[in-house]
């Protein structure tokens, strides 16, 4: 690239430019990505005298204004009277965040999770582990938002400080507005910037294979699809779907690309370049795409919904791969009406299988996903096409599978149980524990281990103890009273006490008989016997729901 120089820009002096709408957006560029503790680090940075980095600035005339990005900003609109674009290739998110800092407002990053800049405060006192700046709840006197020592009528907003604060506050104000900023500004074409893009983010924040796919398809417009499907999903726990799968599913909705012999890497980034190249060259090509993935973007909400109501799947958490989403989004695209009841048990087949076999995991997943596209598309046009599966797995596989793992197996059996209906052991009665008590699978309070950790430590090995078989869904009130009891003292005082005994243990497909190692008083016995017994039970549960066998029987 030519004519590459620098300018030093003052914070002031930045954000008055970024209120005056200097600044645009390329599509290519990625969303807001920052959370509020990297957003107070920067601030911290600037007011410790460190350097932040250098931000490039691709300089041009308006008449480039084709490749702003109009939808989703994160700054003030470009304004169009002036005559030059300053598009960021890089430092969108330093820039932004010292524009909403500034402001004092919330923003969404692109994992839908909110930031609120008003957190981002100064330590008025001794600062905590040696950072001035912090991202927690503003407290008088203490701690002071940053939108208010830069507001201009800062002094009056914070008179009741007293003027020892007020100084201290006035030095951190001028440090801030005064630091200064060296910007790269760029001349070049659009190819260059690409590319230039593409190797300074490869140098700095991740970039990925999604990214650079939505970075070279310039008139496809990928990066506002990918926005389109996740405005889709009405549930926050499937908003964060990556792109790629998305941009799978975009590719194969196209005549002749369905089969494309990978759903990922160069060769998916191989089959987006040609939907550009023909987009080019014929516009009701473009505007076919857009239809279809107008139409797509919707399919992928009915899949989620889809999932939530067959499978008892709460959020993302409990999907082990993120394709089953756009396999689903595809069959209704394919469809659309919606499935019927073979249709309905041809997926269930092919769910249960997919998790419990994790065919999108590893190498078979270059072999799976083919297939599966495949057989969706015959499916959603037949009602005679039926899914055949071998098993791959065996039952020692679940008893491998460790609790807190996101694997297809591990959210297989815990949406298998969560579609059981948990219920409360301790109280008298069935009564059925909420489902909004599992939506985030990280909330490991609510795994109670049926053999507590804390006897197993000096018998078993971790990967014993913590197998996904050795849990299942209390509410984290029941588990903090069982403790570290042993199952045959706690269950034995449950059966005593309360009704519905049988049936309970019947919901947590937990072995109650008198074979059962729950019974045993020799903690390691009783243990591998259970373990045995209880895996014996969750794979007959999962292959009735299958209503297809799921595991190998040597």
């Amino acid at each position: 690239m030519k004519n590459t120089r620098i300018k030093i820009r003052r914070v002031h002096q930045l954000l008055d430019d970024v209120n005056d709408g200097r600044f645009a957006i390329p599509k290519l560029q990625r969303e807001f990505v920052w959370d509020g503790k990297k957003a107070a680090k920067l601030v911290d940075s600037i007011l410790s005298g460190l350097p932040i980095g250098v931000p490039m600035i691709w300089d041009t005339p308006s008449s480039q204004r084709l490749n702003l990005r109009e939808k989703y900003h994160v700054l003030p609109a470009f304004n169009k009277r002036n005559k030059r674009v300053w598009f960021i290739i890089d430092g969108q998110q330093r820039v932004s965040v010292l524009h909403h800092a500034q402001r004092g407002d919330e923003l969404p990053n692109s994992r839908r999770k909110f930031v609120d800049f008003k957190r981002i405060v100064i330590a008025l006192g001794k600062a905590e582990d040696g950072k001035l700046v912090q991202y927690r709840r503003p407290q008088p006197g203490e701690y002071v938002s940053i939108c208010d020592v830069l507001d201009p009528h800062w002094h009056k907003r914070l008179s009741a400080l007293g003027k020892s604060k007020l100084r201290k506050i006035r030095r951190f104000r001028e440090s801030l507005r005064k630091y200064p900023m060296r910007f790269m500004f760029v001349d070049g074409t659009i190819d260059e910037v690409k590319q230039c893009f593409l190797r300074v983010n490869t140098l700095g924040m991740k970039v990925t294979t999604a990214d650079k796919i939505i970075a070279d398809a310039e008139t496809l417009d990928i990066r506002d699809f990918t926005h389109e499907v996740r405005a889709q999903i009405v549930d926050p726990g499937f908003m964060n779907i990556p792109e790629m799968p998305i941009l799978f599913a975009l590719v194969a909705t196209q005549k002749g690309r369905s089969e494309t012999t990978e759903a990922r890497g160069r060769a998916l980034q191989s089959q987006v370049r040609k939907l550009e190249e023909e987009a080019n060259r014929s516009r009701p090509k473009l505007r076919k795409l857009g239809k279809d993935w107008t139409r797509l973007a919707a399919c992928f909400g009915k899949a989620v919904n889809y999932l939530e109501q067959q499978f008892s799947v709460l959020s993302r958490d409990y999907l082990g791969y993120d394709y089953i989403i756009s396999m689903l989004a595809l069959f209704y695209f394919w469809n659309g009406r919606g499935p019927s009841e073979h249709q309905k048990r041809e997926i269930r087949k092919w769910f249960w299988a997919t998790c419990f076999g994790q065919r999108y995991a590893g190498s078979e997943f270059l072999r799976c996903v083919p297939e599966d596209t495949k057989f969706f598309k015959k499916l959603a046009r037949s009602s005679r096409e039926t899914f055949h599966y071998k098993p791959l797995k065996d039952q020692n596989h679940v008893v491998n599978t460790q609790y807190a793992s996101r694997t297809g197996i591990g959210c297989a059996v815990y949406c298998l149980l969560i579609s059981r209906g948990p219920v409360s052991l301790m109280e008298d009665g069935l009564n059925e524990i909420p489902h909004t008590r599992y939506t985030a699978a990280a909330n490991r309070k609510d795994r109670h281990h049926i053999f507590p950790r804390a006897i197993m430590r000096d018998l078993e090995t971790p990967s014993r103890y913590n197998s996904i078989v050795n849990v299942c869904l209390l509410t984290t009130e029941e588990n903090k009273k069982i403790g570290n009891k042993q199952p045959r003292n706690y269950l034995t005082s449950i059966k005593s006490n309360t009704t519905y005994f049988k049936r309970k243990m019947d919901h947590h497909l937990i072995p109650w008989d008198e074979e059962s190692g729950i019974w045993l008083k020799n903690l390691k016995r009783g243990f591998t016997q259970f373990i045995k017994q209880r895996a014996g039970m969750i794979c007959e549960a999962a292959e009735r729901e299958a209503q297809i066998q799921l595991f190998r029987r040597d």
